[in-house]
């Protein structure tokens, strides 16, 4: 009798456990899920900040080219005053 008590209470003892670490994987795999959704928005929210700066430098790279250009005309601008003042000058003297 005691050799069926030992091995009913060890079944049983074996089923408590297993429900214990069932019960606690699934406890865990809901905490992972979880962490899993949040590094998929922080991944998205990532990406798209990636995409603005894209766009950003984009934009910078467009306005360095139109400030090449104005510097650029300006420059001229200023030869060309230059020579009619001195143009001008010549004919004061």
């Amino acid at each position: 009798m005691d050799g069926k008590k030992t091995t009913v209470v060890g079944i049983v003892l074996l089923l408590i456990g297993l429900l214990a670490g069932y019960l606690f994987w699934g406890y865990r795999m809901r905490d992972l899920s979880a962490e899993l959704a949040n590094a998929k928005a922080k991944l998205a929210e990532a990406q798209q900040v990636a995409a603005q700066e894209a766009t950003m430098a984009a934009k910078l790279k467009d306005l360095e080219a139109q400030l090449k250009q104005v510097t650029e005309r300006l420059n001229s601008e200023r030869q060309a005053r230059e020579q009619l003042q001195a143009q001008v000058s010549k004919g004061k003297k």
